[in-house]
């Protein structure tokens, strides 16, 4: 069994593992590799890199698992690393993300800690989502990441809600609307609004998300005023904002809903106790690179209080994602 020591040291080298991904991801290795086995040697050719700088952060990777050294030197991809070929988009984008910009601010996490603001803010000289807007290709990379992240979550809250009441679903901050998409091909009865920046609407006609029938796109700005709607659908949005701004965008949910409409927030939650849990690791991003935060279920029917929303009930999906369904309160 290791020491301590060992262990902590591990832990301290998580970010050489990550940065190793970023690399080859950006190489292309997994790519090369998807015909087979390979020498280093070859690799370093195709990818104009030094061959034993190139072998020793492989090596590194095959000792995680994303390669294996068959014959000395030579390199192979395994079922985990497929998963970073480009062909399959998915968490090499989320790698190549989180290893950029988010990655060079967290580098001053103490900042965040000491002020409660989030460090990206003061390293680029503004917050995270106005520099995506003048940052194009950096845009383009988050919003795939997001898809990425959503792998198998918008199918769950899709498939976990009862949408048979209602009539028209506005998703508020939708991005490229696959959430919407996936909704709106199990309930041929409602009709859809994809509400979202310039730039996630961009990305929801260009078709990123799916097919989007019977949907109007409306590019706006969630802390000024939503479409009219009977079911506002809000998924991994109020994370990204603060107590006062997260509950800005639901006040404006509630100001618009219809009678007896309802509001779903599709977050994951943060468990109690201490067992490890990667919504724990992607709260302390948050406090770095968005000012936004990861919160309990008791944190949630706050929030929906101080919006004039009354908590109704938390739904478990399938996914590793929750419902968190609000109405209006009397």
């Amino acid at each position: 069994m290791p020491m301590p020591s060992q262990k902590i040291m591990r832990l301290g080298l998580g970010f050489v593992v990550s940065q190793a991904m970023r690399v080859v991801i950006e190489l292309r290795i997994p790519d090369l590799l998807a015909s087979g086995e390979q020498a280093v040697d070859d690799l370093a050719t195709a990818t104009r890199t030094n061959a034993d700088g190139l072998y020793r952060v492989m090596r590194l990777l095959a000792s995680e698992g994303v390669f294996k050294e068959g014959a000395p030197r030579h390199f192979e991809l395994t079922e985990l690393g497929a998963a970073l070929r480009s062909d399959r988009p998915g968490p090499g984008d989320f790698v190549q993300m989180i290893n950029s910009e988010a990655y060079l601010a967290f580098e001053q996490l103490l900042y965040s800690v000491r002020t409660g603001k989030p460090a990206f803010d003061k390293l680029f000289g503004s917050p995270r989502f106005d520099w995506l807007s003048q940052h194009p290709e950096q845009a383009e990379l988050f919003q795939r990441a997001m898809v990425a992240l959503s792998q198998g979550s918008n199918e769950a809250v899709a498939e976990a809600y009862d949408f048979s009441p209602f009539t028209r679903v506005v998703d508020v901050g939708g991005g490229h609307g696959q959430l919407l998409s996936e909704i709106l091909a199990r309930n041929p009865h409602l009709s859809g609004v994809l509400f979202d920046l310039p730039l996630g609407v961009a990305a929801a006609r260009q078709g990123a998300g799916g097919n989007l029938p019977r949907t109007e796109l409306i590019a706006g700005d969630f802390f000024e005023s939503v479409p009219s709607g009977d079911l506002y659908v809000v998924k991994k949005v109020v994370h990204d904002w603060d107590d006062e701004r997260a509950t800005e965008i639901l006040r404006n949910c509630r100001r618009a809903m219809r009678p007896g409409g309802k509001v779903l927030v599709a977050e994951t939650i943060v468990p109690p106790g201490d067992e490890p849990n990667q919504i724990k690791g992607i709260d302390v991003v948050m406090l770095a690179v968005t000012g936004g935060l990861e919160r309990t279920e008791a944190h949630y029917a706050n929030l929906f209080e101080a919006a004039g929303l009354r908590f109704e009930r938390a739904i478990q999906t399938q996914g590793p994602i929750s419902i968190l369904e609000a109405s209006a309160q009397a």
